[in-house]
């Protein structure tokens, strides 16, 4: 229905709330504000629907203008990571490819990352966090050597090496609610109180889910964002309990919840691209088996 929208309202559209005002987005795109004004209403029109609210301050998006926006920034990121890779395929000596699916596995491999930096300086260490569709597309461009993958995730020539377990979390401000270091407590306790959590297209909310579905238990958190770190933010300023890696988690100003229950295991698997002809994969692989 919408295949033919100007891709150029939608860039024009995605300044104006990323500046939060026509004129300063006028003078990035470096085009008149008129332009601007003009480009958006066209948009609305097009969409059927109000995008922008103007303000004293400049301008701000309705709810269906901040779905619009999130979708224009995931489309954005989506292209600088696919021209990264073309501007990474230019060469292939001394380099090493690490692609993964998840934060988690640096600190299970830093350690093996410094040592091979260490050893092998002359090498450059490219890593990557995408979707499994991205990095699968890096294998054929020859831009994947080393794939740190959840365990449940496929991806074909992929030799498993290694496996990792973790075991999430709850965790709040200790400042904040310093009641929750003195007992433990159970899912329904903590339900009681506010929660902010990553979305659902993060793993580690997809294993929380499973878990509260497997017993029953309906509920929506408070605060749901796409980012990591301003999840955490918000945890350390009090806005509600989090859930997560806990030695992300391990400063005095965070309380780890002990509770009468545990969350499922989440397991995650290292292993190298067989049709990678790169040999600082050996050299790489030598270190992490030692």
């Amino acid at each position: 229905m919408y295949q033919n929208i100007n891709l150029n309202l939608l860039k024009y559209f995605y300044e104006a709330v990323n500046t939060g005002n026509i004129t300063r987005a006028s003078e990035k795109l470096m085009i008149s504000q008129p332009a601007i004004t003009k480009a958006i209403k066209e948009l609305e029109i097009e969409l059927n629907v109000k995008l922008l609210e103007r303000s004293k301050k400049g301008v701000v998006p309705t709810d269906e203008g901040k779905i619009l926006y999130e979708y224009i920034k995931g489309m954005e990121q989506s292209l600088n990571s696919t021209l990264n890779v073309i501007e990474n395929n230019k060469s292939n000596g001394g380099n090493l490819y690490i692609g993964t699916t998840t934060t988690n596995f640096i600190n299970f491999i830093i350690d093996d990352l410094n040592e091979f930096r260490n050893k092998f300086p002359d090498v450059h260490i490219h890593i990557v966090l995408e979707e499994m569709s991205v990095l699968n597309d890096m294998k054929y461009l020859g831009k994947l050597d080393i794939l740190i993958k959840n365990s449940y995730e496929t991806i074909d020539d992929f030799e498993h090496i290694k496996s990792f377990k973790i075991n999430d979390k709850f965790v709040v401000a200790r400042d904040a609610y310093p009641e929750l270091a003195e007992r433990k407590y159970s899912i329904y306790e903590l339900l009681e109180y506010p929660f902010v959590l990553l979305s659902n297209i993060t793993h580690g909310r997809r294993n929380f889910d499973r878990f509260l579905k497997e017993n029953n238990i309906e509920f929506k958190p408070t605060y749901e964002f796409n980012s990591y770190s301003l999840c955490k933010e918000l945890i350390k300023n009090g806005f509600g309990i989090g859930i997560g890696n806990p030695i992300h988690y391990e400063k005095d100003e965070f309380i780890i919840i002990d509770t009468d229950f545990n969350l499922p295991t989440r397991e995650f698997d290292i292993g190298i691209i067989k049709s990678s002809k790169n040999d600082n994969i050996n050299k790489f692989i030598g270190i992490i088996n030692k």
